[in-house]
């Protein structure tokens, strides 16, 4: 039974979908006026793992990404590099689709972007006019009235008794400070520093708010309700509380029933910035570990609500566990010729695992305790290997059963395809590492003490430190 932490109601709820057997998915997507960062990238990875383990549960997914080629930052950026906007924003969105594939995120199947969904924008601030939830302004722009709104703040919980009033409470800017309960801007009238940008409609010459173009872009292909709205934490106020807002107010119907989002991403404990130095794509960081299946671990390794800790050490751990698993794959293949040993041994071993797995999972998607769960099984098949009773059968079933959890987590098979000369040489010295480590515990476990320290006192002359957990050795270099 399948449990999902609501934002809305603060709770962990039973998951029920509007439609049996379907779930409605919208993803809040980039604004692309430059590279995704990591902490973007972070949430991306967070809406693959839900939509992965929902189809892993026979779910049909309708998911939907926008990408935010129209506001504050795309223009302002475009026009400093005399770009059209259509041919800054492309490049950057085409980049994140790079970084998509590196990081085995499953492209969303509906991409919209902005700039190709205006007339929807434009009907939906028409509604709004209509229905007395917005009014156009001296200024020429067209704002939300979000004191006609009884609702505002359910989900931020913010107290409306904050409100500005008169002019001096509307905010013309995409982005605002996240506790300026104001009238939003859904059409900014244009201005002289808008350059080209604009487009005509009932209101005047201009261009959509950012908040209203996710709420058209949604509504339009999953309908006034769908199920779940994923998004960074720092988006829950002003943009999704707006989204709901402009949404309920036209429709009259709820908006999303699950309210989902990732945590925080910061680096060595402090708030990622330019200023501070920290700012990190993902590009930056391949520099240093060159396999983006490592950064897809750590964030994974993490549960999606808690602050995330982005440290290079952090980074390296996780390249490591990627090589301790694809160590046991190399070992696992050389038994694939040995006659069937333990079948029924093995399937226990495995429905054991998948039980576990999918508890783990089932609760909020608790990868943490879940990825721990599938080490423990390659711990237990390690020392299965060790007394010889792997055989081929045995491999074929293990590895069909790693494939299942791998449509999942997206990181177990991965190779070194792309990667620098000098960062495979290095991992074939890290199997020769894995290889003693196992000979190790291997003595360890008949209480041959000095064998075991003899191959310690190796592993640390070749500058390996060890970690003794209770169902394998960590190790670093």
């Amino acid at each position: 039974m399948l449990k999902l932490y609501n934002t809305l109601t603060r709770k962990k709820e039973v998951f029920k979908p509007i439609k049996r057997g379907m779930v409605k998915i919208y993803s809040c997507g980039p604004t692309v006026y430059g590279y995704a960062h990591i902490g973007n990238l972070s949430a991306y990875i967070f809406a693959d793992l839900l939509k992965r383990y929902l189809r892993f549960l026979g779910y049909k997914t309708i998911d939907v990404m926008n990408i935010t080629d129209i506001d504050d930052k795309t223009i302002k950026a475009s026009l400093q590099k005399a770009k059209s906007l259509k041919e800054y924003t492309s490049f950057f969105a085409s980049e994140l689709l790079k970084d998509f594939d590196k990081l085995n995120i499953k492209r969303p199947k509906i991409l919209c972007k902005a700039s190709e969904h205006i007339e929807e924008m434009i009907n939906l601030v028409t509604i709004l006019i209509d229905k007395k939830f917005a009014y156009k302004a001296s200024d020429g722009s067209v704002y939300y009235k979000i004191s006609a709104f009884s609702n505002y703040g359910k989900l931020s919980k913010l107290a409306k008794v904050n409100l500005k009033q008169g002019a001096s409470g509307r905010i013309t800017n995409d982005e605002y400070d996240k506790t300026d309960v104001s009238d939003f801007v859904l059409w900014k009238a244009w201005k002289k520093d808008d350059g080209d940008n604009y487009w005509q409609s009932l209101f005047g010459k201009g261009r959509p708010g950012w908040h209203i173009e996710c709420s058209a872009m949604s509504m339009k292909y999953l309908g006034s309700t769908f199920d779940i709205h994923t998004g960074a934490i720092d988006l829950i106020f002003p943009h999704h509380e707006n989204e709901i807002a402009q949404s309920e107010a036209a429709t009259g119907k709820p908006f999303v029933h699950y309210w989902m989002h990732r945590g925080y991403l910061r680096v060595n404990n402090q708030k990622m910035s330019k200023s501070l130095g920290n700012f990190y794509t993902l590009k930056e960081i391949l520099k240093t570990v060159p396999n983006a299946y490592a950064f897809r671990y750590l964030v994974l390794s993490g549960h999606y609500r808690i602050n995330l800790n982005f440290t290079f050490d952090a980074l390296r751990s996780s390249m490591n566990a990627l090589e301790r698993i694809k160590f046991f794959l190399e070992r696992l293949s050389k038994q694939k010729d040995i006659p069937a040993k333990e079948i029924k041994l093995i399937n226990k071993e495995i429905k054991k695992a998948r039980e576990e797995f999918m508890r783990y999972m089932d609760d909020d998607l608790n990868t943490p305790k879940a990825i721990a769960c599938f080490f423990n099984f390659l711990s237990r098949i390690n020392k299965l290997i060790d007394k010889g009773l792997i055989g081929g059968r045995e491999c074929t079933l293990i590895i069909e059963f790693l494939e299942e959890l791998d449509r999942i987590l997206g990181f177990i098979f991965w190779t070194e395809e792309g990667m620098p000369e000098d960062f495979k040489n290095k991992n074939k010295n890290k199997n020769k590492i894995e290889e003693l480590i196992r000979m190790r515990n291997i003595f360890r476990q008949k209480k041959e003490w000095k064998n075991a320290d003899k191959i310690r006192d190796r592993l640390i002359k070749m500058g390996v430190r060890i970690n003794d957990n209770q169902h394998y050795t960590d190790w670093s270099l």
